[in-house]
């Protein structure tokens, strides 16, 4: 029997309509190009507006108490700059928008978005610069209501920096004196605080004198205000800038890294079953789902990369259940999935089809992490497809360390072999002659296991340490030996030959053997499958 097709001739009128659909610029597009030009129109009369409003306040007799500020300050200026704006936005948008707005064309969506993009930026400028005048008029208001309650606001914001500072001043010193290698660079961090502070106490000084003139009738509204304004300011600035500062500081104190132990990957697939009478023109689909939640991974690579369905089942009182493989399957791997391909049947249906509607592939690592001479060994964690990938082969490797005296920011990503972004720092050991004219590294008693993580005993020769440091460190990866035969990493002797990594699961799985092709690029995917998708 033919089936009709599920969407009959609807199909290739609904395709043209998609199609026709298409073209043009998307609605986000239009929609804020729309919006722009009404802005642009805002903004114009709320200019027009705010300047009419400050000639009448100019006009009353209540602007002789702020006529001196409004010439020193130029409020009246504030308008022509605010239209200099509104005028290069809707520049903007005539000579940029307009022409890709005319043209319609999809493949001018981005241009068209960063353009329309220079334009907020604009108009926010304008309503700024327009509402100069109102703005200083009430500050300078609330100030002469009660120069005393401003003065005090101001004197309240310096006592808070003065009362933060000889801690902070006391962990700047702290931190020089045990990071002395690192002292311009605390510098750097700490001295524009310092600044801020000053400028705190000098505009508290100016807020104080301005205050004392105001008793014989000489003060200037805008010099307390503003005085105040930048003292308050500069409190609040470093009420959150001292925090991150010490914060940066005792980065230099703690040291930590990373080791990749142990590796693994779970796969999932999601197959799906459609059903339907197959006597009907416009039958009734049923859907059915068998969750595999966890198959091995050459499974998994198969089904991932099959096209299109799996199979197809044709129900029949008198010929009985008949499944058919389509080609890609292989039948081994299909009858290992132990799908029973008429669980809770649709009652009536007679045909099904079976497709991979989603193929998921979760990663996972296990460290050894020391932290500050800490040591401790993680469960399962897991990571970004990505980040898995890009360590396949740096199993017993350090995938990030910092040291002691090096901040966050400087930390290292690229793999070594463990503990070497330690070596040469006397914190963690020194160099000892190896009695034959050469130099190995001596750990300190607390990081002496970084000798013995393997089994036998891991010594760092000093060239080898010079060779990684001057080539290698923080810039790429570095496994020693030769591409053949490397000293470090999931192919080197140290890892194949040592008894705690053999019996990691990434060994057990035939990781140490080669690197399994079925995690190459096998991330979430999915297929929404839908009636007659097999082209039956």
């Amino acid at each position: 029997m033919i089936r009709k097709s599920w969407f009959g001739n609807g199909a290739s009128v609904a395709a043209l309509w998609l199609l026709g659909g298409c073209a043009g610029l998307p609605v986000d597009v239009t929609d804020s190009a729309t919006s722009a030009v009404q802005r642009i129109a805002a903004e114009t009369e709320r200019t027009d507006n705010l300047e009419a409003q400050f000639r009448d306040f100019r006009d009353s007799d209540g602007f002789a108490d702020f006529e001196r500020y409004a010439e020193r300050e130029r409020w009246d200026g504030e308008f022509a700059e605010a239209r200099a704006k509104v005028a290069s936005a809707d520049g903007i948008y005539k000579n940029e928008v307009q022409p890709l707005l005319d043209e319609d064309s999809p493949d001018d969506a981005d241009k068209a978005r960063l353009a329309l993009q220079k334009i907020p930026p604009l108009l926010d400028g304008a309503r700024e610069s327009a509402q100069t005048w109102s703005v200083r008029r009430d500050f300078l208001a609330k100030v002469a209501a009660d120069p005393g309650g401003t003065l005090a606001i101001c004197e309240g914001a310096l006592q808070a920096i003065e009362e933060s500072a000889q801690d902070r001043k006391a962990r700047v010193a702290e931190a020089k004196r045990n990071h002395a290698g690192r002292a311009e660079d605390i510098d750097r961090l700490a001295n524009p605080l310092e600044e801020l502070a000053d400028s705190a106490v000098t505009a508290r000084a100016a807020a104080a004198a301005e205050r004392r003139k105001f008793q014989s009738g000489a003060g200037d509204l805008a010099i307390l205000g503003d005085s105040c304004e930048r003292a308050r300011m500069a409190s609040e600035t470093l009420g959150k800038a001292v925090p991150e500062l010490l914060a940066r500081l005792a980065e230099l104190d703690r040291s930590y890294s990373r080791v990749l132990m142990d590796m693994k990957t779970e796969y999932a697939l999601l197959i799906r079953r459609q059903s339907w009478d197959d006597y009907y023109d416009y039958p009734a689909l049923h859907d059915a789902d068998y969750r595999l939640p966890k198959v091995d991974g050459p499974t998994f690579e198969h089904f991932a990369n099959v096209p299109g369905s799996l199979a197809t089942l044709s129900r029949s009182g008198f010929f009985g259940d008949r499944l058919r493989l389509l080609a890609g399957v292989d039948r081994a791997r299909w009858e290992a999935l132990n799908i029973n391909p008429v669980q809770q049947w649709p009652r009536g249906d007679t045909a099904a089809e079976f497709w991979l509607e989603q193929a998921d592939a979760r990663y996972f690592h296990k460290y050894f992490l020391e932290e500050s001479g800490e040591t401790r060994e993680t469960d399962w964690v897991e990571v970004e497809e990505a980040f898995f990938l890009a360590n396949v082969e740096n199993l017993g490797m350090d995938v990030e360390s910092k040291p002691y005296g090096a901040f966050d920011s400087e930390k290292l990503t690229q793999p070594a072999p463990p503990g070497m972004g330690y070596v040469g720092n006397p914190r963690y050991g020194r160099w000892t002659s190896d009695g034959s004219g050469g130099m190995v590294w001596s750990w300190l008693g607390p990081y002496l296991f970084y000798r013995t993580m393997f089994g036998g005993p891991v010594l760092y020769g000093r060239g080898e340490w010079e060779t990684w440091h001057g080539g290698y460190r923080g810039s790429r990866p570095y496994y020693g030996g030769t591409a053949a035969a490397p000293r470090w990493g999931s192919r080197s002797q140290t890892v194949q030959t040592s008894p705690r990594m053999r019996g990691s699961t990434f060994a057990r799985t035939g990781g140490l053997r080669s690197a399994p092709s079925s995690v190459r690029g096998a991330g979430p995917r999915s297929r929404g499958g839908s009636f007659g998708a097999s082209g039956k």
